[in-house]
């Protein structure tokens, strides 16, 4: 009789919860590489290219006299901004938890991460930072991290409210689709640009076409883990040598290029990637 009675209000819980799994609003979709906390919703939803992303590697602090994160990394690319609510059963915790592990499954870096009052005020957070003033909680029952992973940087916040609701918000920053514009941008502004994909270079074989007296070098670098010094160097110099004979093979004069191999000469800050190749005026 016990069993028989206490189904129905097992079942009425479950659906209870269920029901709590709203619609998302339109336009919206989940970032492929962070599959949403179960029965979370999106309830904000917004992308945008923006110049310069402030990405907070420290507590909210007020820096200067003005509210910012006392460290940060400025980026630029493509931000997506998503909010979710959660059912109110749910804790910070659990949701930070879930995401955390999803980000080391993809052996993403944790750039920083802080929990309830280490992180400063919620206040700031919400208002300051992400400017979405539905993450304004408590101060006890927030969390946010910044990871890195691969060309993806991206930023978390999940907090309780006073009136129990629970949300999640990330920003994802990735990458610019490089174009002959973005990369001639990149050129005159700071003298160098990354290649964001050496299986395709028609962005620097158009620079080159219509910049037809300006010289460049290719750099390479390569601080692969476990891996000898001269082989890295020879890595590295193989990989410029290719974009060189590629370029040169397109048409451009082979005076006008360079090439040189660093292996792993190159300060960690400049390039979390275990690998990549620049572009620079020569």
């Amino acid at each position: 009789m016990r069993i028989h009675a206490f189904l129905p209000l097992v079942l009425m819980l479950l659906l209870s919860v269920g029901a709590q799994a709203e619609s998302d609003v339109g336009g919206s979709s989940d970032p492929r590489q962070l599959p949403r906390f179960p029965l979370s919703w999106i309830v904000s939803y917004s992308t945008q290219t923006v110049p310069e992303y402030t990405l907070a590697t420290g507590p909210m602090r007020k820096v200067d006299g003005l509210i910012a994160p006392e460290l940060d990394k400025r980026i630029k690319g493509e931000l997506t901004r998503i909010t979710y609510r959660l059912p109110d059963i749910h804790t910070t915790d659990q949701v930070f938890n879930y995401y955390l592990q999803l980000l080391q499954s993809m052996q993403a870096k944790i750039l920083y991460q802080c929990s309830s009052r280490q992180c400063g005020s919620s206040n700031q957070w919400a208002n300051n930072y992400f400017e979405v003033a539905e993450l304004y909680g408590l101060d006890r029952t927030q969390y946010f991290l910044s990871a890195s992973a691969g060309n993806l940087q991206l930023a978390l916040y999940t907090v309780k409210r006073g009136n129990r609701r629970v949300y999640v918000h990330i920003d994802l920053v990735e990458p610019l689709k490089q174009t002959a514009e973005t990369l001639a941008a990149d050129l005159q502004q700071q003298g160098y640009s990354w290649l964001s994909d050496r299986e395709q270079l028609e962005p620097l074989i158009d620079f080159m076409n219509n910049h037809p007296q300006q010289a460049i070098v290719i750099g390479s670098y390569n601080k692969t883990g476990g891996v000898a010094l001269d082989e890295l160097l020879s890595q590295s110099n193989n990989a410029a040598i290719e974009v060189q004979n590629r370029l040169i093979e397109a048409g451009i004069e082979p005076t006008r290029i360079a090439s040189v191999g660093v292996g792993p000469a190159l300060p960690i800050s400049e390039r979390e990637l275990p690998a990549g190749i620049w572009i620079q005026l020569r």
